[in-house]
């Protein structure tokens, strides 16, 4: 036809350019997305590979938009070669279109729903798509992927050989002030550029706040009685932190008869755990505990604690909702976890142990308790930890039941400030 250009249009080399380095960026992060150490790195890593994922896609429509509005150079080879070259263009649009939605599909039915949020602006739905689908997607996604550094190398062996025939064809997609050896350097440096990218970057933490990086925790296998500092159900918490306890006297001591106690605000649960090597702090922000106790007759005390499964946090918005849901603590059928002891046996000044029943999960086992209780006057404060194991309660099913991501053992610690009723 007369009015074909020689060349692309501008914008469509714009596009071709950027789509080339967003897809080799894309191949590179996707390799190495398992192997990210860090869980909030690996969190933001997938974020921007989903929201780079979303932004291929869009391209690439607009792409192939362009390919039928805007005039195009006339195809450069007919027959077998012709044939060839159509079907490596088609297959290369497979690549962009289908492996973002591919993609999305994974996302949508995967049994952690993680929501998207496209460089941490802009929420992206989930597809309504059958869990059945998980993995046909999951395939489908892999099979694109690999397509794609094969397509890439049969591409650039077309250039090569147009480049060979000196045609033009191999300058087409470049401006006509650009030489054609600069074309052919500046286009491989920027494949190379982008996959180096992909590759070493760090995501940046877009995302804050939807997942803030876990805080340090004590190690479960240390028993350390340090407590895990949690919000209690009374608001702003942390605006009533108590004042440290002084050391009691010995009449003081004497003087505390058996009593009930009122759990008053400061009072901290939480449990600590970690996930792929990044230790994780967890807390429960809703818990009360009734206490009966007399110092001087522990056999006869008695402690029952119920906590509220829904309030747990972990500093990830995203794994909070996970750690509700039916693979973990599964709180819309099971709602409250419940500890129950009668009778503390000294082991030590001012320190005791309380074996008791804790039921999680519809699930009761033994749990004992280690912990020091400081009483002064009308004012008690006890500290302790206890370790216990997550399968033992069915918390952690199907995927996460492997123990080399999550270990078993998970440690709980406490503080409670009292007061006698």
């Amino acid at each position: 036809m007369p009015d074909q250009p020689v060349r692309y249009h501008r914008a469509a080399m714009a596009l071709h350019w950027l789509l080339a380095a967003l897809l080799a960026f894309q191949f590179a992060l996707g390799l190495r997305l398992e192997s990210i150490a860090v869980l909030s790195d690996r969190f933001n890593a997938y974020q921007l590979h989903k929201s780079v994922g979303i932004m291929i896609l869009l391209f690439s429509l607009v792409r192939l938009a362009l390919r039928y509005i805007v005039p195009r150079p006339p195809a450069a080879d007919g027959g077998a070669k012709g044939l060839a070259a159509r079907l490596t263009h088609g297959l290369f649009y497979a690549v962009m279109i289908g492996g973002p939605l591919t993609g999305w599909a994974v996302v949508s039915t995967a049994k952690i729903k993680l929501p998207t949020v496209l460089f941490g602006i802009v929420p992206w739905p989930h597809l309504p798509l059958s869990a059945a689908l998980l993995e046909p997607a999951e395939l489908a996604h892999t099979i694109l992927a690999w397509l794609l550094p094969a397509l890439i190398a049969l591409h650039l062996a077309g250039v090569a050989w147009h480049w060979r025939l000196k045609d033009g064809v191999a300058q087409r997609m470049v401006p006509a002030t650009v030489a054609p050896f600069g074309a052919v350097l500046g286009g491989l440096t920027l494949l190379a550029l982008a996959a180096v990218l992909g590759t070493v970057l760090t995501a940046p933490n877009w995302w804050r706040g939807i997942s803030a990086p876990p805080a340090a925790a004590p190690s479960v296998a240390a028993g350390a009685d340090q407590p895990v500092p949690i919000d209690t159900a009374t608001p702003e918490p942390q605006a009533t932190e108590p004042e440290p306890t002084p050391e009691p006297t010995s009449s003081e001591t004497a003087a505390a008869l058996s009593s009930d106690w009122q759990m008053q605000p400061g009072s901290r649960l939480g449990f600590s755990t970690s996930y792929a090597g990044t230790a994780i702090n967890g807390s429960f922000g809703n818990w009360r505990a009734d206490i009966h106790f007399d110092p001087a007759n522990p056999g006869q005390a008695r402690i029952s604690a119920a906590i509220m499964l829904a309030s747990a946090r972990s500093g990830d918005a995203e794994r909070d909702e996970t750690l509700k849901g039916p693979s973990f603590f599964n709180a819309a059928n099971q709602p409250t976890a419940r500890f129950v002891a009668s009778g503390f046996q000294r082991a030590g000044k001012d320190r005791y142990t309380a074996a008791g029943s804790l039921t999680l999960n519809g699930v009761s086992r033994p749990l004992r308790l280690t912990f020091t209780l400081v009483i002064t006057g009308d004012k008690a404060r006890a500290s302790g930890t206890a370790n216990l194991s997550r399968l033992a309660y069915g918390i952690g099913r199907d995927e996460w039941e492997a123990t080399d991501q999550i270990p078993d053992a998970v440690g709980v610690s406490f503080t409670i400030n009292a007061v006698r009723k």
